[in-house]
């Protein structure tokens, strides 16, 4: 698993790869948690997740939407996964996170290069943020 970020002029481009397509998923989370985390630590807090979307890769902006959209309105920066599950365009999860002061840099993502796909035995994201 991995990810890696590519600088554009207020957009950050964010790619993923992992084994599976639920490690796309998780591998978002630790990304966004790295890019809003503060370096602080609150209350504990649990949220559930239920998403919608026409195809992965919409899936897979929602997703990061919605944990911008928690950072931005309850100030969580998300920890961890605790439970996800992916079913023909459907995210249902419950993610671990912790009350700090994020950093709201992140406005949303773009559908500009999004794209989710199966490569070489594992899964490949290219998502773009605007920032």
């Amino acid at each position: 698993m991995s990810h890696r970020w590519a600088e554009h002029t207020a957009e950050l481009e964010l790619h993923l790869e992992a084994a599976s397509e639920e490690q796309v998923f998780v591998e978002a989370l630790e990304a966004l948690a790295e890019l809003l985390g503060d370096g602080t630590e609150g209350e504990k807090v649990t949220f559930d997740v239920d998403l919608e979307a026409a195809d992965d890769a919409a899936l897979l902006a929602a997703w990061i939407d919605e944990l911008v959209f928690r950072a931005e309105t309850e100030d969580l920066v998300p920890d961890r996964i605790e439970r996800l599950s992916l079913a023909r365009g459907r995210l249902v999860a419950r993610v671990c996170a912790h009350r700090a002061a994020p950093r709201h840099v992140v406005k949303g993502t773009t559908y500009h290069r999004l794209a989710l796909t199966r490569e070489d035995g594992g899964f490949r994201a290219c998502v773009v943020l605007d920032v």
